[in-house]
């Protein structure tokens, strides 16, 4: 019989203890694993869609998170506006590229209704590289643009005529009798962009209820935020541009990309907490394996004493024991590996919902492609007092 073999005769032995002790193993690994997951496609998703925008030009009012939330991933609302007559004066600045509004604040059936130009689909890019297409037409008369997954979610398709709601609630009478009608579905782009719904800006802002800013005690339209692209990004233009907005006091200038990466140091505190947690979990039950197995070694000192004197090696019985706990690891870590990835992919449509990107969980671990093989090793290090004990059993002592 081949040393795995009896190892594994040995663990079906006492399936109770093992079964409970893999159990633990595979508790700690999930956690690990759905925390490595998610944390990884949330940072890719954030950056992915924060990347595409150079300078986001929101209200003065606010945070610069809630602005970026507010705005680029449609998570909760823009804490501030911008004068129309603003972004135009930046779209003219011979610095930038170009200069696209945007207005939020609408939604239906939970995506984000957005007012923006034509600009937003022929030049802007929401990732770098990569730019829409729209399968039917843009433009304004009351037609929409659905993005990818507005299209899923929402159940429009090209023809049909829906009502956005200005609070949310599906019977808000605000735009009651202004309705718009779907003229083409945007391809997906794997940002946060394809959650919305999009609409002429004159359209958007003509609704109901959507007042303008009071400037020199007259009305004037007013946007969310605006999408700049500049010409050049040398620093040497770039601060002195940012600065002169900050400095207006009608706007803030925020770098999405630098403003994710700030949010992530924040979550990176609460993951890193959770990782720690997992490990303490896969501690503990290593060290169950190890009490498990010290006391099955005590128990078959009867059985290791016929094997050795059948013609076992100390070494051999002493590797035997090291495969059961390896094994026992093992079992756990593949469990974990599954129930951590099935965690996180029940997750993601909550996390979707909540943080406004699409996670991609199709890939493999990536940096957590080694937790086998150290759950292995763990799980050597776990067998080593138990199969020392084993090695020294006195054949002698334990036959008579």
């Amino acid at each position: 019989m081949g040393f795995v073999a009896m190892a594994w005769r040995g663990l079906r032995e006492r399936a109770l203890a093992t079964a409970l002790t893999a159990a633990s193993i595979a508790l700690g690994v999930a956690l690990a694993v759905a925390v490595l997951l998610l944390e990884r496609e949330a940072r890719a998703g954030f950056l992915g869609t924060a990347t595409g925008v150079e300078v986001l030009v929101a209200g003065a009012k606010g945070s610069r998170i809630d602005a970026v939330l507010g705005t680029l991933f449609h998570v909760g609302r823009a804490p501030g506006r911008v004068a129309r007559s603003f972004a135009a004066r930046l779209a003219a600045d011979e610095r930038v590229e170009y200069a696209v509004p945007i207005a939020v604040g609408d939604s239906f059936r939970g995506a984000p209704v957005v007012g923006t130009t034509a600009e937003f689909f022929e030049r802007f890019r929401p990732r770098p590289g990569v730019a829409f297409e729209i399968e039917g037409r843009w433009g304004g008369g009351a037609l929409a643009v659905l993005g990818a997954d507005a299209a899923r979610a929402t159940g429009l398709r090209e023809g049909d005529r829906f009502v956005p709601s200005h609070t949310g609630l599906a019977d808000d009478p605000t735009h009651r009798d202004e309705h718009f009608t779907v003229s083409g579905v945007a391809r997906a782009t794997g940002t946060a962009h394809d959650r919305a719904i999009y609409v002429d800006l004159d359209d958007f802002l003509h609704l109901r209820g959507h007042a303008g800013l009071e400037r020199d005690g007259a009305e004037e339209d007013a946007v969310s935020a605006v999408l700049v692209k500049m010409r050049a990004s040398s620093p040497l233009v770039l601060e002195p541009f940012l600065r002169e907005i900050d400095d207006s006091r009608e706007a803030q200038a925020v770098r999405p990309a630098q403003v994710v990466a700030e949010l992530f140091g924040l979550v990176g505190t609460a993951q890193r907490l959770l990782t720690w947690v997992a490990w303490l979990v896969i501690a503990v039950a290593a060290a169950g394996v190890c009490v498990s197995l010290y006391a099955a070694t005590a128990a078959r000192r009867g059985e290791i004493a016929i094997l050795r004197a059948l013609g076992a090696r100390r070494r051999s019985v002493f590797g035997i024991v090291l495969l059961e706990a390896a094994l026992v690891c093992a079992i756990g870590g593949v469990a974990g590996l599954a129930l951590g990835r099935g965690g996180a992919f029940l997750a993601a449509p909550l996390v979707e919902a909540r943080a406004g990107i699409r996670l991609d969980l199709g890939g493999g671990l990536g940096a957590g492609a080694w937790l086998l093989p150290a759950l292995v090793a763990v799980g050597c290090l776990a067998g080593l007092l138990p199969a020392a004990r084993a090695y020294r059993v006195d054949v002698r002592e334990h036959l008579a």
